[in-house]
């Protein structure tokens, strides 16, 4: 009885469609991803965010009763100031690792003195911190069109 000569392996067909569905499946899966990536730098800067009011406000309600000291160094008889922004800004940066969730290169928090309402930040993921010898202000620019914004007034 004679062999057939039987041939194994794929035929160009059969690799073309194959490398077509992983090009469709890729494309898809690149789309979901970037999805994703924007959606969790947005969560990061209102987790953030939320981060510092709460900090801010637990130190604010801490010394309102009369207990030693701000955790970024300042004693709780300081009032709040442009100078202490500075400090809970490189509080938020240097001792709690908050970057800016959008360019991890660069710090999230930036302070500055406040004579009036402060700007809104330019770039995603950036938080401006102001005071004055009232309150503390946070703004955070969480995406292109948005920008979280809270104000802490001084425990008297």
């Amino acid at each position: 009885m004679k062999k057939l000569n039987v041939k194994k392996g794929f035929s160009l067909i059969e690799l073309l469609v194959v490398i077509a569905i992983i090009g469709v499946l890729s494309a898809v899966g690149i789309t979901a991803y970037t999805g994703y990536t924007a959606s969790a730098k947005e969560q990061a800067s209102r987790t953030q965010f939320a981060q510092m009011v709460s900090l801010v406000n637990a130190e604010a309600a801490k010394c309102s009763l009369g207990s030693g000291s701000y955790a970024w160094g300042d004693g709780c008889s300081t009032a709040f100031s442009a100078a202490m922004a500075t400090k809970v800004a490189a509080h938020m940066h240097e001792d709690l690792g908050m970057k800016n969730p959008y360019n991890n290169s660069e710090t999230g928090t930036t302070s500055f003195a406040s004579s009036g309402t402060p700007t809104d930040p330019t770039v995603d993921g950036r938080t401006h911190i102001s005071g004055n010898a009232t309150h503390i202000e946070i703004r955070t620019k969480v995406n292109s069109s948005t920008v979280l914004s809270q104000v802490i007034a001084e425990a008297s």
